[in-house]
C-alpha cells in the first residue's frame, strides 16, 4: 500500500478539523461530531461539518468530492502524517486477506460501492458481507472510519515507505483486566491541585489495597496532576477542574487517570521521552506505562499511568 503524501506547503489542520477527525476515528457519527463541535465552541458559531471535512481533505491531500464519505481516508492520512489526536489502538488479531483488503480500500478513500463494483466486480451486497465481518473482527466498530482506526496497527505495516512511529505507546481498547476497586476525586485546575492530589492519594491507599510502592504511586499522581495543570486547562473553559481516578484491576495493576478539558496532546511521544518537558518522562522512570486517550463523551482527554504491583526498579 503506497504511503499517501500531503500537499506541499499545506497549512496545518485547525483545532476543529483535528478534533473532528479524532472523533470520527473513535466511531462517532456525523451528527454526533457536529453536536460535539458545537458544544465545545462555548457559544461561538461552529463551522459547517462539510466545510470542516473539505478543509481537512485539502490539507491532508484527500479527494474533496463527497467529503463526508471520506472520513476513513482522513483518519488514515491524519495518522500517517502524525496529526491524529488519538493514540494507536491495541493491535487487533490477525485479519483475513479480504478484510485487510477492504480496510485498505477505505483508507484509500474508496466507498463500499466503489470497492464492490470497481475493485471486486461483485454486487454491493457481497462486499457488504465483508464489511460486516470486518466490523465483527474489529470489536464491533460502529463506522467505517472507526474500522480504519482500529485496524491501524496492521494497516501501517503494509505502508511503503514505512511510517515513522509517532504513537509508540498503545492504549489497550479490548479485553482489559476487570477493575476490582476504584475511587475518584475532583481537583481545582491550579497548582494547589498537586498538593491536594498527594494528600488524597495517601489517604485512600488503605481502601485501594494495592500491593505496590505507595511512595512511587503518590509521585506519579503528583506528576500527572502537575502536567494537567500546566497543559490541560484551556483558557476558554468555563470551569477549570481536573478529575483524578485511581483503580486496581484483577491483575494487581494500579491505574491512575487524570482527566482535563483539553482534547489535544500534541507531541505526546516527544513528551514521554523527555524531549518536551520532563513530567511524563519522570512518570515512565518511576516504572509506569503512560498512555492517553480522548473522552468518548464531552470534551477533553485522559492521561493514564499504569503501575504494576511489586517493587519498582529505579
Amino acid at each position: 500500500m503506497a504511503r499517501p503524501e500531503a500537499p506541499k506547503d499545506a497549512a496545518p489542520l485547525t483545532q476543529v478539523e483535528r478534533r473532528a477527525v479524532a472523533l470520527a476515528a473513535l466511531g462517532h457519527s456525523s451528527t454526533e461530531i457536529a453536536g460535539k463541535l458545537a458544544e465545545e465552541r462555548h457559544g461561538l458559531p461552529a463551522p459547517g461539518l462539510g466545510m470542516v471535512w473539505a478543509g481537512a481533505a485539502t490539507k491532508l491531500g484527500a479527494e474533496r468530492s463527497r467529503p463526508q464519505g471520506r472520513q476513513p481516508e482522513l483518519v488514515f492520512r491524519a495518522r500517517v502524517h502524525g496529526v491524529l489526536d488519538a493514540p494507536d489502538p491495541e493491535d487487533a488479531d490477525w485479519l483475513p486477506p479480504d478484510v485487510l483488503d477492504f480496510v485498505q480500500a477505505l483508507a484509500r478513500g474508496r466507498t463500499l460501492k466503489q470497492y464492490a463494483l470497481d475493485d471486486l466486480r461483485v454486487q454491493v451486497w457481497e462486499a457488504d458481507q465483508i464489511a460486516k465481518q470486518t466490523r465483527k473482527l474489529l470489536g464491533g466498530a460502529p463506522t467505517q472510519a472507526s474500522m480504519v482506526y482500529r485496524a491501524l496497527p496492521q494497516l501501517l505495516r503494509t505502508v511503503q515507505p514505512p511510517v515513522e512511529d509517532v504513537a509508540a505507546c498503545l492504549v489497550p481498547v479490548s479485553r482489559p483486566s476487570p477493575i476490582v476497586v476504584t475511587l475518584q476525586t475532583e481537583l481545582p485546575g491550579d497548582i494547589s491541585a498537586v498538593r491536594a492530589a498527594r494528600w488524597w492519594t495517601r489517604s485512600i491507599f488503605p481502601a485501594l489495597r494495592w500491593a505496590g510502592p505507595v511512595v512511587q504511586a503518590v509521585e506519579v499522581v503528583a506528576l500527572l496532576v502537575d502536567n494537567a495543570v500546566r497543559h490541560g486547562t484551556p483558557e476558554y473553559a468555563e470551569t477549570q477542574t481536573l478529575l483524578l481516578r485511581t483503580a486496581v484491576n484483577a491483575a494487581g495493576d494500579l491505574i491512575i487517570d487524570v482527566s482535563d478539558l483539553n482534547p489535544s496532546f500534541r507531541d505526546f511521544d516527544a513528551a514521554a521521552r523527555g524531549e518536551r518537558g520532563r513530567g511524563l518522562a519522570q512518570v515512565a522512570g518511576l516504572g509506569a506505562r503512560v498512555t492517553w486517550f480522548l473522552h468518548h463523551e464531552g470534551p477533553g482527554k485522559t492521561v493514564r499511568a499504569v503501575l504494576p504491583a511489586g517493587p519498582v526498579d529505579l
